[in-house]
């Protein structure tokens, strides 16, 4: 009877161990839960944020085109802005339902993990499609407010000069495209070059990933 009561007890002991290291791991990841939904929502904040704005712009750019289409020069800037802000515009509301498709996840660890990882490279290489056209659109937005506000048309008044600075715009937008897809083929992730295309994600998605790993290294 003895050795059966000190089995019983033995086993007693080790359930409420196994309990207390339960409860030791819930109040642990717990707040790194919290902190990661925080980030998580505002990152989806910042998005839905950008959404208006570009809605808004968007607006602007087909007002702008519309009252402008009997001039070729015109009609094109305000329609190539029209595109951009529909393609930003997605980009949002795609990068706000990934992230909240985290946020509202029960999922283990793991799935959660691929999920921000999968968030990360679109957020990333939304941000280099987004940001490599701007060698050629900050001419033309410089275009819709002499326009629009001073009532000049810089294509009208020089247009050699208005086409060769596109021309070098395109240029150096295909080149940045070139440059990314390479250092992401051939450069180690340590490069310089290759940590600031993988950065473009933002710091935020970063630290939420790297806590995502605590989680679940420490769980293991």
């Amino acid at each position: 009877m003895e050795l059966e009561e000190l089995k019983s007890a033995w086993a007693q002991q080790a359930q409420r161990i196994e309990q207390l290291e339960i409860h030791a791991l819930q109040a642990w990841r717990e707040p790194r839960q919290q902190a990661l939904r925080r980030k998580l929502r505002w990152f989806s904040g910042m998005q839905l944020a950008w959404l208006l704005a570009w809605i808004v712009l968007t607006v602007l750019a087909a007002s702008f085109w519309i009252e402008n289409r009997h001039v070729p020069q015109q009609l094109l800037t305000g329609l190539a802005f029209h595109l951009y802000g529909i393609a930003a515009i997605w980009v949002a509301v795609t990068r706000a339902l990934l992230a909240m498709r985290i946020d509202g996840s029960d999922a283990p660890v793991l799935a959660q993990q691929l999920r921000l990882a999968q968030l990360r490279r679109f957020t990333a290489f939304t941000e280099l499609g987004l940001g490599l056209p701007w060698f050629c659109l900050w001419l033309l937005a410089l275009q819709w407010f002499c326009v629009q506000r001073l009532g000049l048309d810089l294509y009208a008044m020089a247009p050699g000069w208005f086409m060769a600075t596109l021309g070098v715009g395109v240029v150096a937008m295909l080149a940045g495209v070139g440059v990314a897809r390479w250092a992401v083929r051939h450069l180690d992730e340590r490069h310089w070059l290759r940590r600031g295309l993988d950065n473009l994600s933002g710091q935020s998605l970063a630290r939420a990933q790297r806590q995502l790993r605590e989680i679940e290294d420490y769980r293991m």
